[in-house]
């Protein structure tokens, strides 16, 4: 008797997607989180809270009052985010580094952030 296998070929692990708050008061996407973002074609974010007080951002094809552009600067994608980041009380001028990363959720364009330190 000759047993059959069934054979699980490996993937190319995702880009890892992220946004790491900059000391210049802009936040910088991944180039996971330019993909998983599609900001291509998503141009515009918001953030906000649930609850339960996690945090997420949520795009857009189309701005309005509530919106951050989405700029872009060669292969590079930003947002300027210092009023942002004062709300949230995060100091960008720290020598720590701020990341959130980035967790699809069930609905479409809407992905919880989880914040993390690097301490310096």
């Amino acid at each position: 008797m000759t047993m059959k296998f069934r054979v699980i070929k490996p993937k190319d692990p995702p880009a890892i997607a992220k946004i790491t708050v900059q000391r210049t008061g802009k936040i910088g996407f991944s180039k996971g989180a330019m993909d998983l973002l599609d900001l291509e074609t998503n141009k515009f974010a918001k953030f906000a809270f649930d609850d339960s007080d996690d945090f997420y951002i949520l795009m857009f094809e189309e701005s309005d009052e509530e919106t951050f552009n989405v700029a872009k600067a060669g292969e590079y994608n930003y947002i300027n985010a210092k009023s942002l980041l004062e709300d949230l009380d995060i100091d960008y001028t720290s020598e720590d580094t701020t990341i959130f990363d980035i967790r699809k959720t069930d609905d479409k364009n809407v992905y919880k952030l989880n914040k993390r330190v690097i301490k310096k």
